[in-house]
C-alpha cells in the first residue's frame, strides 16, 4: 500500500515548515549575540531581482496551506503577509502548520485523481491531486525552503544540513 497524498503532505509540511520555524529561532538568537538587527537577516538576498528571507518563509508556508486547502476542496485561507519580525515569521509557521493539520485528511485523499483547475498566474492548469502535490507543491515548498536556508547560511548563520531536515 502507498502512503497518502494526506500524509505525504501532511509529513512534508511538518519536517519542512518544523525546519524553517526553528532555523528562524536560531536566526534570532544568532542576530541577538551578534548585535545584529534582525532586518539585516530577513532582507538577505542573493540577487536584487529575487525575493528576500522573509517571502521565501512567506512563500512557504503559503504553498502547504494553499495546497492542503485546494486538494480538500476549501476556500483557499488567507495569511497577509505584514510579517516584519522573526518571531512574526515564526508564527507564521505555526499558523501554516496549524491549518495544514487540521484539514481533514480524508477530503484531500478524496481528490488524489480528481482534476482541479491550479491557478498559475493569470491562468489556470489541470493537474490531478496527486500530480499537484508532486509537481507543483513539494518542488514550490523545498524551493523556498532551500533558499530560505541559502540566504540566512549566507548571512552566517551557523546551520548544516541536519537543520534543514529536522524540525
Amino acid at each position: 500500500m502507498s502512503d497518502t497524498v494526506s500524509y505525504i503532505l501532511t509529513s512534508s509540511a511538518n519536517q519542512t515548515i518544523g525546519a524553517i520555524r526553528t532555523i528562524l529561532g536560531k536566526a534570532a538568537e544568532d542576530a541577538k549575540a551578534r548585535e545584529l538587527d534582525e532586518t539585516v537577516l530577513l532582507s538577505a538576498r542573493l540577487y536584487p531581482d529575487m525575493l528576500p528571507v522573509t517571502r521565501q518563509v512567506q512563500i512557504a508556508c503559503d504553498t502547504v496551506a494553499r495546497g492542503a486547502a485546494r486538494l480538500a476542496g476549501l476556500e483557499i485561507p488567507s495569511f497577509p503577509d505584514t510579517e516584519t519580525t522573526i518571531t512574526q515569521l515564526i508564527e507564521r509557521c505555526t499558523m501554516a502548520l496549524d491549518y495544514v493539520n487540521a484539514v481533514d485528511s480524508a477530503k484531500i485523499d478524496a481528490n488524489t485523481r480528481v482534476t482541479l483547475e491550479i491557478p498559475i498566474g493569470p491562468a489556470t492548469m489541470p493537474m490531478e491531486g496527486r500530480q499537484y502535490l508532486s509537481s507543483f507543491i513539494l518542488p514550490n515548498l523545498h524551493f523556498h525552503a532551500a533558499i530560505f536556508y541559502g540566504l540566512l547560511r549566507m548571512q552566517g548563520l551557523k546551520i548544516g544540513k541536519r537543520d534543514y531536515l529536522m524540525p
